[in-house]
């Protein structure tokens, strides 16, 4: 497996890559995963069943990596690839990322002739209104190589329907497996909630990026003050580039004291990110009332499916992903990307309906059921045997 993103580095896209990998690994296959090395992290070792190699790569942060940073990804896992194969011999190789994961798998096969799968993720599909801006010309000038490691997959797949739309706007001929991600349902189970609290609780969780969306959340905070009949908060989970700009403009907006944000917040599922005294996710996730996303662009978005497993009725942007698990007034409630007004209104709506969102929060339970990670990992199994089969 190739992805420049692996726990503790990254986000849903590394996540991915762990569960399925563990997954695979406990069904008796031998799994390794060439990712990238990031500070004092092992160069090798075991996670839960996945050799994981870390080749060189300048990353600096843990929460965003730099086009030139997955350029050197790029490199080195291609080399690294070409090298561990020799002996490994690999049967097949999953890819996350076409870009910048894809090469190695792309050399593989013209080399050895090993077949590759792809996972769309998200950034790497290209869209006509990117964040940030200039991806645009980026996206220009590496289509012809996005195109070429597509073509020359045994399969490509889609978490989402948006996504695997988005990306016949690229290659309209290419046919798209649809796999949607997964869930650890016993790490995200449901919990009891009050129908009215004291306090309504919110949550967000994401990288403290620009895409993510937060500053229009808090920007529709001012808006909902006099209109909500009950106390509420807002938690903040993630750390990121972005966090200085969105303290600030909760300060100018007045909105401060209704925020808390948390920082990073570990898994529970891997123990290399967690330590005995640290508050961990699956905790923020029980501690909610109210789940939000409010992002500009999403593959299929974890935080959501994390959220439904524990019972949350979500609010969510209508970005990738978002149609297969959010429906209006039944699990809760979408908005436009960027929409304030919009936003504002659903928080408005689910903040003042007391029982209303404890039936949703079950709807989400119900709704999250076929997503069990277990589920997925034999989706991909499948997908492989069918591949090396007729091969």
């Amino acid at each position: 497996m190739f992805n420049h993103e692996f726990p503790p580095i990254g986000g849903g896209g590394g996540q991915v890559s762990y569960f399925l990998g563990k997954h695979f690994a406990a069904a008796e296959h031998d799994i390794h995963l060439i990712t990238s090395q990031f500070r004092d992290c092992a160069r090798r070792e075991i996670v839960d069943g996945i050799n994981v190699h870390r080749v060189r790569a300048l990353r600096k942060s843990p929460n965003v990596c730099a086009v030139h940073e997955m350029l050197t990804y790029a490199i080195s896992s291609s080399l690294y690839g070409l090298k561990f194969a020799k002996h490994f011999n690999p049967d097949i190789v999953q890819v996350f990322f076409g870009i910048p994961a894809g090469g190695g798998a792309y050399l593989l096969q013209k080399r050895r002739n090993i077949p590759y799968t792809i996972f769309l993720g998200g950034r790497d599909v290209p869209r006509p209104d990117p964040d940030p801006p200039y991806y645009r010309w980026l996206y220009l000038l590496l289509k012809p190589i996005i195109r070429a490691i597509w073509d020359n997959a045994a399969a490509v797949v889609s978490c989402s329907d948006g996504l695997r739309d988005l990306a016949h706007e690229t290659d309209p001929t290419l046919n798209i497996e649809g796999i949607p991600d997964g869930v650890d349902l016993e790490t995200f189970a449901p919990t009891q909630r009050k129908a009215h609290p004291d306090t309504v609780r919110c949550l967000a969780i994401g990288r403290l990026i620009p895409r993510k969306g937060f500053q229009f959340l808090i920007r529709a905070l001012p808006k909902i003050l006099d209109k909500v009949s009950h106390n509420f908060a807002l938690e903040i989970v993630g750390d990121g580039p972005y966090k200085n700009e969105l303290v600030e403009l909760a300060e100018n907006l007045g909105v401060s004291s209704y925020i808390h944000f948390a920082g990073t917040v570990p898994y529970s599922a891997i123990p290399q990110q967690t330590t005995t005294d640290e508050v961990l996710l699956p905790q923020k996730y029980r501690e909610a009332d109210i789940f939000i996303l409010p992002s500009l662009a999403e593959g299929m978005p974890l935080v959501v499916l994390e959220a439904m497993g524990t019972g949350l009725p979500i609010i969510a942007s209508r970005v990738q992903g978002i149609a297969e698990l959010v429906e209006e007034n039944v699990n809760g409630a979408v908005f436009d990307p960027g929409d304030v007004d919009e936003l504002a209104e659903c928080l408005i709506k689910l903040i003042n309906t007391g029982e209303k969102r404890i039936e949703m929060g079950n709807a989400s339970i119900k709704k999250v059921k076929p997503y069990d990670w277990k589920n997925i990992a034999d989706a991909y199994l499948k997908l492989y045997a069918d591949i090396l089969s007729s091969g």
